[in-house]
């Protein structure tokens, strides 16, 4: 049914309507990399005007200002978006487009990074990740919005690369050479090291494939798993260009490892044919490995800048280390299609970012002209708030979550061999069909302790099963790694008088012996809240929440919780305490940024700046 309004009177009623949702109260801010979303649910009017249902979810979008790291040659990503979902219609529309913002359609579901951030993706995922592949190179180019008068014409692949590495040196390297020559240097990125990178006379010409529609950005956060669908969801970065291109990005940035990569290739190569795509999988072979290598030189620059500016002015030992560990990183990853002569250790890494941060271009400045800016705080309105809150500190009831926030509990994978053997010990009772393929695949061994708490017939391996995780939990953290700053947070806390308390579904246990470890056992005294005997407690209910602020005498408006997992945020939302969302990268960010979290921290530093800057 048509709208009775005319056509621009109904725009402008559309727009006076939606512009209210973004200071709804009942909103959630789900902030990405390059935009803000605030997630309403529609009311009666806006919803009979955009003739979607009452109570609707939908996200009012806002592109962040920035200096760009990486190319976008449609700036309406509205406008692709009305291409984009005729053909993918499980990807989320634009309902209504103003310029400066636009309000899009909410899809529901988990995001692939909160369901498994780091771990090895099955099968029948890389799958769906190749069919998506194959029906968006299916996307009719004529239907795309127009390209810019530069662009490489369809089938010049190396005329393609050619342009990503020419948008690298001149939109990124170049401009930031300035400020981060001295640090550069000394890490051994030279000033012609993507110069040289294009030129390599080694090289073969990549070779001639069609192009197509490609995402760019198709990694664990920009994944939506609904039931059994897999949803690509922020189309902003969107290209036309090579296929392999879209591949090897999204190879890179899923963080499959060597194995995961080659059976993601046939996949793909597989699922190309199969849509009558056979000419865009010539050359796989050669050029695949071409595009890895620029994927791995072009990240080099972002990487070390933004490590390099997320070191505040009194940044310490662990904030330097954490940096160091992050450029080191880059630095691999970079070293053989840059041919950097000399990766350095992390201990020269660390005196080049002391070097460059005592220097006039260093002291962590944020968001200046011409720089990459690092978003430390998402939630700028809200932080001031919690500043206000904080004033003074005393009296006031801080609850730490522990894996996360105060450390990194399971390393290299130890997480994965503790749920194995929590799945071993099932089988060996006969109890192996209970367990859902899901559950038979996670590597969160809390997975397996909850499946078996819920079925009447597992309940009984409940005690076996919390030892057995106790034991793991308890032997990781003799090797658990420090959350850079969290140390210095503990003890501001604890000197400006402020009640302090652990509250995890890990085993108290374990929680002890790591703080006995690292000589903080005594800032929390006895206010240590994990684990019991039933499963069922686990957060996201709010149990160790409630017995810690019963123990501690304090009021759920005199609390906040600091936590990195959404089960946290929903914790804390049952408990009426307040939230800080803490997330060591973009991607740990991302579920907390989608279900809501008003403030997340990408380090502690904003909180240890607080804090003791602070009256007691």
């Amino acid at each position: 049914m048509r709208s009775p309004l005319p056509r621009r009177a109904h725009q402008a009623l559309v727009r006076w309507l939606a512009g209210s949702y973004r200071e709804r109260p009942d909103g959630q801010v789900a902030n990405g990399h390059h935009n803000v979303n605030y997630v309403v649910p529609l009311r009666w009017t806006l919803a009979l005007l955009l003739r979607m249902p009452f109570r609707a979810q939908v996200k009012c979008r806002t592109p962040l200002a920035g200096v760009e790291v990486v190319p976008r040659i449609w700036h309406s990503e509205a406008q692709l978006l009305s291409v984009v979902t005729r053909h993918l219609p499980e990807v989320p529309r634009c309902v209504a487009d103003f310029g400066d913002w636009s309000l899009h359609a909410y899809r529901a579901g988990r995001a692939l990074s909160e369901m498994n951030p780091d771990g090895p993706v099955d099968e029948d995922l890389m799958w769906s990740f190749a069919e998506f592949f194959a029906r968006a190179a299916s996307v009719p180019e004529k239907e795309l919005p127009p390209r810019p008068e530069d662009w490489p014409e369809p089938g010049d692949s190396q005329g393609f690369l050619d342009w990503l590495i020419d948008f690298t040196e001149k939109r990124v390297h170049r401009p930031n050479r300035g400020r981060f020559d001295a640090l550069f240097e000394a890490v051994g990125i030279r000033t012609d090291v993507m110069t040289e990178f294009k030129r390599d006379p080694f090289r073969s010409p990549l070779t001639s494939r069609p192009f197509c529609l490609l995402h760019t950005d198709v990694h664990r956060a920009n994944v939506v798993v609904d039931r059994d669908e897999l949803v690509v969801i922020d189309w902003e970065l969107a290209l036309y260009g090579d296929p392999l291109h879209d591949l090897a990005t999204h190879l890179v940035r899923m963080g499959y490892d060597k194995d995961e990569q080659k059976r993601m290739t046939r996949l793909w190569s597989e699922a190309m044919v199969r849509a009558g795509h056979e000419d865009m999988t010539a050359g796989l072979d050669d050029d695949l490995g071409v595009y890895l290598d620029f994927e791995y030189a072009q990240s080099v620059f972002p990487d070390v800048m933004r490590a390099a500016l997320a070191l505040r002015t009194d940044a310490d030992e662990d904030d330097f280390g954490a940096a160091a560990v992050r450029v080191c990183r880059a630095l691999r990853r970079a070293a053989d299609p840059l041919k950097l002569a000399d990766v350095p250790d992390e201990g020269k890494a660390m005196r080049a970012l002391r070097d460059w941060h005592a220097g006039e271009n260093g002291c962590g400045l944020i968001g200046t002209d011409g720089l990459i800016g690092t978003d430390e705080v998402i939630g700028t309105d809200e932080f001031m708030e919690l500043a206000d809150w904080l004033t003074p500190v005393a009296g006031r009831c801080v609850l730490l979550d522990f894996d996360g926030p105060i450390c990194r509990l399971f390393m290299h994978g130890s997480s994965e061999s503790v749920a194995r053997r929590l799945r071993d010990v099932v089988a060996r009772h006969g109890s192996g069909g209970l367990l859902t393929a899901e559950v038979r695949q996670t590597i969160d061994p809390h997975d397996v302790l909850r499946a078996m708490d819920q079925d009447p017939l597992g309940k009984s391996l409940v005690p076996e099963l919390e030892g057995r995780l106790t034991e793991g939990e308890v032997e990781a953290a003799a090797t658990a790694l420090a959350t850079p700053g969290a140390s210095r947070l503990i003890r501001a806390l604890q000197t400006k008088g402020c009640r302090i308390a652990v509250v995890t579904n890990n085993s108290p246990r374990a929680v002890v012996a790591y703080l006995e470890r690292e000589k903080l056992l005594d800032a929390f005294g006895p206010h240590i809240y994990g684990r019991t005997d039933q499963p069922g407690l686990l957060k996201p209910h709010p149990d160790s929440l409630s017995r810690a602020l019963d123990a501690l005498g304090a009021k759920p408006d005199d609390a906040l919780m600091i936590g990195d997992t959404v089960t946290d945020l929903e914790a804390a939302e049952k408990a009426n305490v307040r939230f800080v969302g803490y997330a060591r990268d973009e991607r740990k960010a991302a579920p907390l940024h989608a279900a809501g979290a008003g403030i997340v921290v990408t380090t502690l530093q904003p909180l240890v700046d607080l804090v003791e800057s602070g009256p007691s």
